[in-house]
């Protein structure tokens, strides 16, 4: 636990100098006021459809998970929902590692092959947003502002990061013996130690692709994709209304989704602090807005971010009341260092 409190003080100063560098240039003098002329229905609006999307999320892991062995749907619920806690409460997406543990050894899945859904689930929505923020880009005026620039090369950098570890996984899957093989006689004269992780990931992650083959289960999957995303769009777009930025369009409000999206999968502190920031004001760069909708763009972006995180701590936190996660024991098996794969046959 040593390592995990240290990490906890490296992360909440790295996300203290991003949240500063995020709103070092926003005019909070008139936040009370701009606060309490926010439309508390239009919030409650925001959050009952957040906590919808939430819920599907966690619906969609469990129909990866599923495919891995008969685990009841009420294990992947409360490992889903203590799961997706802990990727906010642990620093540096820790809480990743979280669900892998939680269903290891229910119906047979192993935390290998857990894990591996986990990989599944960020490709697909790192690739599925790359590609919308170009399509949502596109379609929105010039904001001819500097920082447009760089936020368009981030998500290339983005989309060809996890492109090519689509392409390398795919490979993989398709020549397993021969990729395994090639990747340790070429890493072991570089770096045993470190060539036998990367191994274990690589065979921990194709175990996991146990989905992909079977057609019906990967569609629900896409298609519970396509609606948690669409409720989160839509969502934004209301709650934006809610604090009196009108001109923040549908496609204004997935854009921004697209951002945050990418932006939040560094690992940085608890709860996203900071990326999340730096992700929303990346993101309004792109947007052309009025100068009074401007005003509430750091109330907007509290908000949003506040919301997002009582909810999910909350849902997780009703499953361990419950008594039927032992969450202790999965910290204490792997909180500080990521599962390790099991043993596999020489190949």
């Amino acid at each position: 636990m040593k390592g995990l409190g240290q990490k906890y003080l490296w992360s909440l100063a790295l996300g203290a100098l991003l949240v500063w560098l995020a709103f070092k240039d926003q005019d909070f003098a008139g936040f009370g006021a701009r606060l309490a002329a926010t439309d508390v229905n239009g919030v409650i609006a925001y959050t009952v459809l957040f906590t919808t999307a939430h819920l599907l999320r966690i619906l969609r892991w469990g129909v990866l998970v599923r495919a891995l062995g008969p685990i009841t749907w009420g294990t992947v619920a409360a490992a889903g929902a203590v799961g997706y806690m802990c990727i906010i409460v642990f620093p540096l997406r820790l809480g990743e590692f979280v669900r892998p543990y939680l269903v290891r050894g229910k119906g047979g899945v192993t935390a290998s092959g857990a894990l591996a859904t986990v990989v599944v689930e960020r490709v697909v929505d790192g690739l599925l947003f790359v590609a919308l923020f170009f399509v949502f880009i596109a379609m929105l005026p010039p904001s001819n502002n500097p920082a447009v620039g760089p936020v368009k090369a981030s998500a290339w950098v983005a989309g060809a990061v996890f492109s090519t570890t689509l392409i390398v996984l795919a490979a993989a899957h398709a020549r397993r013996a021969w990729t395994v093989r090639f990747i340790e006689r070429v890493g072991h004269r570089i770096h045993r130690g470190l060539t036998d992780k990367a191994l274990g990931l690589l065979e921990a992650f194709l175990d996991g692709l146990a989905v992909l083959p079977d057609r019906r289960r990967l569609g629900i999957f896409l298609a519970l994709t396509a609606v948690y995303w669409l409720l989160l769009g839509v969502g934004m777009q209301w709650l934006a209304v809610a604090v009196n930025i009108p001109d923040l369009t549908y496609t204004g409000a997935f854009a921004l989704l697209a951002v945050v999206v990418v932006g939040i999968m560094i690992p940085a502190g608890p709860g996203f602090t900071g990326t999340f920031e730096l992700a929303m004001t990346a993101g309004f760069s792109l947007l052309v807005l009025s100068p009074d909708s401007l005003e509430n763009v750091a109330l907007y972006t509290l908000m949003l971010h506040v919301i997002q995180l009582l909810v999910q701590v909350s849902v997780g936190a009703g499953w361990l009341l419950t008594g039927r996660v032992d969450l202790a024991a999965a910290i204490a098996s792997g909180a500080d260092d990521p599962p390790a794969p099991e043993a596999h046959p020489p190949r």
